[in-house]
């Protein structure tokens, strides 16, 4: 990797180069968006698993959780924090596209070498994949589903929002480390569904895994000075490469070995986020 302190011919600054986010109120932005985003995702949630527990005989569309919960949390965090101005600054994150390219394909080969890592280490131990994987016919329409969701749900409120919001008062890396506990707990509610995919993984593992994650888009997300779409191409990827590999619900042993393997890579993306002031200016 190359440090560049002069931008190569072609390259269009981004729009806010510097990731930390400037709210009036930041404290009170983060108590109204994350104090959202888990009371109406786990309300969604909760409808489900009182069903399944014969406490109701409903439940809201568990769609909600993602597709309207996300949404209302992050655009009301970024007006209780900073009013209309911060509206616009998150759509700028939200529509931050022109950066090196190389990130882009920092991106799709993190999000896709960490699956194929794993599906490597089975064939090597001679664990055969699961049946009910992500057929490859599914791939492509898979792939613009779960970016396009991601892009506006998740990495809007995680990345766009969070991650730039606590970097003001801490920096990036612990930002990162922040963001990943809080968007591990938020998936809690998941594991108490019967049938769902987190249902059958362990829970510390998937919260290491979750935290290790959120590094890895938080190097992502400093780097290109603040965008949300290659964080969430890199969220697409990884969902859906975990869906056609399996290997997170091969067994244990590959699980556990896709929970490493992230970790490491974390570790060294975790130095350079520590290592360098500017991680914008990296090429």
């Amino acid at each position: 990797m190359l440090i560049a302190r002069t931008p190569s011919p072609g390259y269009v600054p981004a729009m806010d180069r510097s990731t930390p986010t400037e709210l009036a109120h930041p404290l009170r932005a983060l108590i109204v968006g994350y104090s959202l985003a888990f009371a109406l995702s786990w309300t969604v949630w909760g409808t489900l698993i009182a069903e399944q527990h014969d406490l109701l005989s409903w439940h809201l569309p568990q769609a909600l959780a993602f597709w309207l919960s996300l949404p209302v949390a992050v655009l009301a965090a970024s007006m209780a924090g900073g009013g209309r101005l911060a509206v616009l600054q998150l759509g700028r994150r939200l529509l931050h596209w022109r950066t090196y390219w190389q990130w882009y394909l920092a991106a799709v080969l993190l999000a896709a070498g960490l699956p194929l890592l794993a599906l490597f280490f089975a064939r090597i131990a001679d664990i055969s994949q699961p049946s009910d994987v992500l057929p490859l016919g599914s791939v492509p329409i898979s792939l613009l589903i779960e970016t396009t969701m991601f892009w506006l749900t998740e990495e809007a409120i995680w990345r766009g929002f969070a991650q730039p919001t606590i970097a003001g008062r801490l920096n990036p890396a612990p930002a990162s480390l922040v963001v990943g506990i809080v968007w591990a707990l938020w998936h809690l509610p998941l594991f108490a569904i019967r049938g769902s995919f987190q249902a059958g993984l362990p829970y510390l593992g998937f919260f290491v895994l979750t935290v290790a994650t959120a590094i890895v888009l938080g190097w992502l997300f400093t780097v290109t000075g603040g965008s949300v779409i290659v964080c969430a191409i890199y969220h697409g990827i990884v969902d859906v490469a975990f869906a056609a590999s399996g290997v997170l619900s091969a067994s244990p042993l590959t699980f556990w070995a896709v929970v490493g393997f992230q970790c490491l890579i974390a570790l060294l993306l975790w130095r350079q986020l520590t290592s360098r002031h500017d991680l914008s200016e990296v090429r």
